[in-house]
């Protein structure tokens, strides 16, 4: 006896993407909700798959896109209801899978691109870190996975090879952007999308704009000695075979790199302050550097690697150390500057004479209070709470791996209100522009290629 026919075909939701629900820390808890068929309208009723696309040497199943639409809904995304366009929305997803297995055919002949495979661990440990605490420890992400059919081990694998086709992209959009020549955005097309999705917008909040100068408090030239020769022996025992990342786990002053090796990833050139730049691109590979010295202390250096624009390094930082006197000096250089801006001086002529740290901008044009408290040391959000229109603000100590004072002057406080195309337009430009690049990528990428559409 034959089975039933179903009036309507829906495909299965497969074990990988049922796996990747467990993504998102606020799916993680959604997911016996979600249902897990999706129907899409116009395919035949008897249907149990096809191909929908042929991309370049790859095909795309109908399945697949069944299954990227139904974890994007788990994720947040709204389809819409009717047929027509919820069949639109499948074609656009299609598109969006063509090109990615596009870029990922391209990437793989780039012989300059190249994962770095621990930070695609990093992420994927992250990840599932992120989903046992969601789902309360190891024997809870243990119970879901067993539900739906998987191992520990094949959800890594499920994560490592989605996140890193991400990360690729990322790498290969990166690149191919950079060498690209400028495109134009004109007011016309900004005030266009800026009309279209102004219903979209919500209240702008209250807005600030801040001028700051960022001074380190200076440790005396004893301690700086002192630093060079605690560097001096560190970069001896490198030399004589030491292992880089046990040095730098072991006595790196940058809390931000030392429990990783002193690794800083991949980096471009116009990164780092002046000096880390200058030493690390004109560096061979897996040679350490002299030490040299930076604002923030002594440092040597091994590039790993290096790509056009970019290079791959460790580091180890001393800092020397300051006292209690040296943050007096800095604190009483600090209000000469505040009286200065009280005065009307400029904020760049005073940055340039007191040795503003060139990590901060020395102008916010437009910061909310959202930006000041996620986006500036900590400090920032309570020394500007009352802060008054045209007021500097008593020089307070931040912390940026060491101890620095700021002073910040407002010119200007915005109510909260409706966005002006001015708020955004800075916004809207580099949006517009990243969406005609990414244009010009991908149809150069199908020019290239063979691709037939079956949708």
């Amino acid at each position: 006896m034959t089975a039933p026919v179903q009036s309507r075909r829906r495909f299965p939701f497969s074990r990988a993407c049922l796996a990747l629900l467990l993504l998102p820390a606020a799916v993680a808890g959604q997911q016996a909700a979600q249902p897990l068929t999706m129907e899409i309208p116009g395919e035949p009723p008897d249907l149990v798959d096809r191909v929908v696309a042929v991309a370049g040497d790859s095909v795309i199943f109908l399945s697949e896109v069944t299954n990227e639409m139904l974890l994007r809904s788990a994720q947040g995304t709204q389809f819409p209801q009717d047929p027509d366009s919820l069949r639109e929305a499948a074609r656009e997803i299609l598109d969006q899978m063509v090109n990615m297995k596009l870029l990922l055919q391209d990437a793989a002949r780039d012989t300059l691109l190249e994962l770095d495979a621990s930070a695609t661990d990093a992420r994927v440990q992250a990840q599932i870190d992120a989903v046992q605490q969601q789902l309360g420890g190891v024997e809870g992400l243990q119970a879901a996975l067993e539900a739906d059919g998987m191992t520990l081990t094949e959800y890594r694998e499920t994560l490592r090879q989605r996140i890193g086709e991400n990360l690729m992209q990322e790498l290969y959009l990166r690149a191919r952007i950079q060498n690209l020549p400028p495109v134009a955005v004109t007011e016309a097309e900004m005030r266009e999308f800026f009309e279209a999705q102004r219903t979209a917008l919500q209240q702008r909040p209250e807005i600030l704009a801040l001028e700051h100068v960022v001074i380190p408090v200076i440790a005396p030239d004893s301690m700086w000695d002192q630093a060079r020769a605690e560097l001096d022996s560190i970069r001896a025992q490198l030399l004589a075979g030491a292992d880089f990342a046990e040095l730098a786990t072991a006595s790196s002053d940058d809390p931000g790199t030392a429990a990783n090796g002193g690794d800083l990833g991949w980096f471009r050139r116009g990164t780092m302050v002046t000096e880390f730049d200058r030493v690390a691109f004109n560096l061979p590979d897996n040679q350490v550097s002299e030490p040299f010295r930076s604002p923030y202390g002594w440092h040597v250096i091994r590039v790993d690697r290096q790509r056009p624009g970019e290079v791959k390094a460790r580091h180890i930082l001393i800092r020397p150390e300051s006292g209690p006197d040296d943050l007096g000096d800095a604190m009483e250089r600090a209000r000469e500057i505040a009286a200065r801006m009280e005065a009307g001086e400029s904020v760049d002529s005073l940055a340039v004479e007191y040795g503003h740290d060139e990590r901060l901008p020395t102008v916010f044009p437009r910061a909310s209070r959202e930006f000041i408290a996620e986006r500036l040391p900590p400090e920032y959000a309570t020394a500007l709470a009352g802060a008054a229109e045209g007021e500097v603000v008593e020089p307070f100590q931040i912390n940026l791996g060491g101890p620095y004072i700021a002073i910040v002057k407002v010119p200007e406080i915005r109510e909260a209100g409706e966005f002006t195309f001015e708020d955004v337009e800075d916004q809207i430009r580099e949006g517009l522009a990243q969406q005609k690049n990414l244009e010009r990528i991908w149809q150069r990428l199908r020019d290239r290629s063979y691709v037939d559409i079956r949708f």
